[in-house]
C-alpha cells in the first residue's frame, strides 16, 4: 500500500515536471528567448562580415560628396577656399591636396610652406609614406576614381579619391583607415555586451509578458478541470475583451448551463426515485392487502360454510341448536359485511369520491354523541369516561365523517383500556387549528409503532383478532383518510399513564 502511494506520488511529480516544460508560458518564454538570441547573433555576424564593406562604402560616399562640393566651389584660386578646406578636413577627418595641371601642389596642410615645389602624386603621396595607384579610365569617364594608399606593411592606410576639378586642377582626398580598425573592434565588443544585455531584458520581459498572456488560459484550464469534477463554484474573472475573454465567458456560460442541467437531472432522478419507491410501496400494500383480507375473510367464510353444512346434514335436530347455528352464520356474515363496507368506504375517501359536506356544529355535542353510542361497550368494562375537557369550540366539517373518526378513536380506547380504567376526551385550539384528543389509560406505544398503526390491516398484537375498528386493522386508516379529506391531520403520542390519539381540524375561515 505504501509502495503504491509512493509510486503514485512519483508519477504525479513527474507529470508536473513534464507539464512544466510543456506549458504555454514556457513555450512563449522559449520563443521570445530564441528570437532574441537569433536576432543578436545575426547582428553580430553582420557586423563581423559586412561592417568593413559598409564602412568603406559610407566613407567613399562621404568623399564623393566632399569632392562634388569642392568641384562646384573651386574657381582656381585656392586662397578663396582655404578656410573652407580646413573646415572640411577638421570635421570629416580627411586630408585634402590640390595640384595644378603641372602636378604642382598648390594646397596641402602639411606642405603649405612649399607650394612652389613639384610633387609627383602618381608615384608618391604628399606624406611620402604610401604608393598610390589609380584607375585612369575611370578618372577620365567619371571625373574621379577611388583607390587605396598602402603603408609599408602592405596594409590599407587610407581610402583615397582622386578627382579632376572643373579648371583641370586635381584634388586628392584621403581618409585614414586606422579608425576603421578601432571602430570595428570596439563596435564588436559593444555589440556582444549590449546583445547579452538585450537578451537578458528580453528574457525578463518574456517571462512577465508570457505570464500575463497565459494567466487567463491557466485560469480557464483550472475552470475546465473544476467542471470535469462537477464543481461549478469556480468562474472566469478575467477582464480581457478579446478572443480569450469570449472563451472565458463561454466557459462560464457552459458551467452555468451544465449546473442547471445536472440540477434538473438530479431533481428528475429524485422524483423518479420517489415514484419508484411509491410504486413499490403501493405494490407492497397491494400484496399485504390481499394477504390480510384473505386472512380476515377466511375464518368467517369457513365458519359459515361449516355451520351451513351442519344444518344441511342435520347434525343437531334440536331447534335451539339450529338457532345457534343460524346466529353464528348471521354474525359472521355481518362481520364480513362490516369489513367489506369499511374497505369500500376507505377506498372512496382515499380516491376522493366522498366529498365532505361541511357544516358548523359544537364540539361538545359531538363528544356527547360518541360517548352515548359507545355507552354499552365502556360500561361493560366498567370504564370511566370524562368529557369535561371538551370546550364549546365550533367545528366546521362533515358531521358524519368526523363522528366516525372520533368513534374509531373511542372504540380503540375502550379495547385497550384495562377494566376500571379512565378515558378522557378534550379539545384545545391555536390560531389556526382545533385539536380534539382521546386519552386512555393502558400500555404505551413503542416509537417505531407510531407511524405503522395508520397502515391498513396493521395490528399491534398479531395474536389478537380485534384491536381497532372491529378488529380489522382498518379503523385508524379510515381516521387518517377522513382527516386528509378535511385538510387536517391526525397523530398519537404517549402520555404519563397511557396513550393520547388526536386529530387537528382547520378553523372555519
Amino acid at each position: 500500500m505504501r509502495a503504491h502511494a509512493l509510486r503514485q506520488q512519483k508519477e504525479e511529480e513527474t507529470g508536473r515536471r513534464y507539464r512544466g516544460i510543456h506549458t504555454l508560458k514556457f513555450r512563449f518564454f522559449s520563443c521570445v528567448a530564441l528570437t532574441a538570441a537569433i536576432y543578436i547573433v545575426v547582428i553580430i555576424l553582420l557586423n563581423v562580415l559586412f561592417f568593413q564593406r559598409y564602412y568603406l562604402v559610407e566613407k567613399k560616399h562621404n568623399l564623393t560628396e566632399i569632392y562634388q562640393h569642392i568641384n562646384s566651389s573651386y574657381t582656381g584660386d585656392v586662397t578663396v577656399l582655404e578656410d573652407e578646406l580646413k573646415h572640411l578636413e577638421k570635421n570629416n577627418n580627411i586630408r585634402i591636396s590640390i595640384f595644378n595641371q603641372y602636378d604642382q601642389a598648390i594646397y596641402d596642410t602639411i606642405y603649405q610652406h612649399d607650394r612652389s615645389g613639384t610633387r609627383n602624386f602618381v608615384m608618391e603621396d604628399p606624406l611620402g609614406q604610401a604608393i598610390y595607384v589609380y584607375n585612369s579610365e575611370e578618372l577620365k569617364k567619371k571625373g574621379y576614381t577611388f583607390s587605396c594608399l598602402q603603408d609599408s606593411d602592405g596594409q590599407v592606410a587610407y581610402i583615397a579619391l582622386l578627382g579632376k576639378l572643373q579648371n583641370s586642377d586635381t584634388v586628392l582626398l584621403r581618409i585614414p583607415t586606422t579608425a576603421l580598425k578601432e571602430e570595428r573592434s570596439v563596435n564588436l565588443a559593444f555589440l556582444v555586451v549590449s546583445g547579452f544585455a538585450a537578451l537578458l531584458a528580453c528574457l525578463i520581459a518574456g517571462f512577465f509578458i508570457g505570464g500575463k498572456f497565459t494567466r487567463p488560459i491557466t485560469e480557464m484550464t483550472q475552470l475546465a478541470r473544476a467542471i470535469t469534477r462537477l464543481d461549478f463554484s469556480k468562474k472566469y474573472t478575467g477582464t480581457y475583451h478579446d478572443e480569450l475573454g469570449e472563451l472565458g465567458e463561454s466557459l462560464n456560460k457552459m458551467s452555468e448551463d451544465l449546473e442547471s442541467s445536472i440540477h434538473e437531472l438530479q431533481q428528475m432522478n429524485e422524483q423518479l426515485q420517489r415514484e419508484i419507491e411509491e410504486k413499490q410501496r403501493i405494490d407492497d400494500m397491494r400484496k399485504e392487502f390481499i394477504i390480510n383480507i384473505s386472512h380476515d375473510l377466511k375464518t368467517p367464510i369457513a365458519l359459515i360454510q361449516g355451520y351451513a353444512e351442519g344444518l344441511r346434514v342435520g347434525i343437531n335436530d334440536s331447534e335451539e341448536a339450529k338457532n345457534e347455528y343460524c346466529d353464528i352464520i348471521i354474525d359472521e356474515a355481518k362481520r364480513m359485511n362490516h369489513l367489506v363496507r369499511q374497505l369500500l368506504d376507505l377506498s372512496k375517501i382515499e380516491l376522493g369520491n366522498t366529498v365532505p359536506n361541511k357544516i358548523e356544529f359544537d364540539a361538545y355535542e359531538l363528544a356527547e354523541a360518541v360517548v352515548e353510542k359507545t355507552q354499552v361497550m365502556w360500561q361493560e368494562k366498567q370504564l370511566h369516561v370524562d368529557v369535561s375537557g371538551v370546550g364549546s369550540e365550533v367545528l366546521y366539517a362533515d358531521y358524519d365523517m368526523l363522528e366516525r373518526a372520533v368513534m374509531n378513536y373511542m372504540t380503540n380506547a375502550i379495547d385497550h383500556t384495562p377494566t376500571g380504567g379512565h378515558i378522557r376526551i378534550t379539545t384545545s385550539q391555536d390560531t389556526k387549528h382545533i385539536v380534539l384528543t382521546v386519552e386512555n389509560e393502558g400500555s404505551q406505544l413503542a416509537q417505531e409503532e407510531m407511524d405503522k398503526i395508520w397502515d391498513k390491516f396493521y395490528k399491534l398484537d398479531k395474536s389478537r383478532t380485534r384491536v381497532s375498528g372491529g378488529g380489522s386493522g382498518i379503523g385508524l386508516s379510515i381516521v387518517r383518510a377522513i382527516m386528509h379529506a378535511h385538510n387536517g391531520g391526525c397523530g398519537v403520542r404517549n402520555i404519563e399513564q397511557g396513550v393520547a390519539f388526536y386529530l387537528t381540524l382547520p378553523k372555519h375561515p
